[in-house]
């Protein structure tokens, strides 16, 4: 497995990647516009992803193994030495240590190439394997939200964690 920096060369592959896991994905998350489904759709998103690496907003990562995208991996909103961490990894891909290796490289590249003191993360009640995952890595969590949003008919709280950094 490795982590690699969002780029326009991926366009394709992550097309395939979020295709193919929309149903599995939209069972845990908001759902994507629909025109984010299409080249020209993934296009704008990883444009914008890139204004947003560039400005030093974020850090958007592509996890490849055997050529394959099998998760995305994501620190945002950066400011003030903070930022959120994201990832999603595919359906297939779940219980084989990805989430794992991406929460890992997160926190490295917060740590010590990003200089972030402090990272974040929100967790619907409906993802109890997230929470675990950020709670094993020493995330913990400072506040719940309830009714933060509706997801297939059933209203969600969310969970706010913080890791601190110089603590690792």
């Amino acid at each position: 497995m490795e982590l690699k920096t969002l780029s326009k060369n991926h366009v394709n592959k992550l097309l395939d990647f979020e295709l193919k896991n929309k149903e599995w994905f939209e069972s845990f998350i908001e759902p994507r516009p629909k025109d984010f489904y299409s080249r020209s759709g993934l296009t704008k998103h990883i444009d914008y992803l890139l204004s947003q690496i560039n400005s030093g907003n974020a850090f958007c990562g592509i996890v490849i193994k055997n050529n394959v995208i099998v998760a995305r991996a994501n620190l945002k909103d950066i400011s003030d030495q903070k930022a959120y961490v994201g990832y999603r990894v595919g359906k297939e891909f779940t219980s084989k240590g990805v989430a794992s290796y991406c929460l890992k490289q997160l926190i490295h590249i917060g740590k010590n190439k990003l200089n972030l003191k402090q990272l974040n993360a929100q967790v619907l009640n409906n993802n109890p394997a997230s929470m675990h995952l950020l709670h094993k890595f020493g995330f913990e969590a400072i506040g719940t939200t309830a009714n933060f949003l509706k997801l297939n008919n059933k209203q969600l709280s969310c969970t706010e964690l913080v890791l601190n950094t110089h603590n690792k």
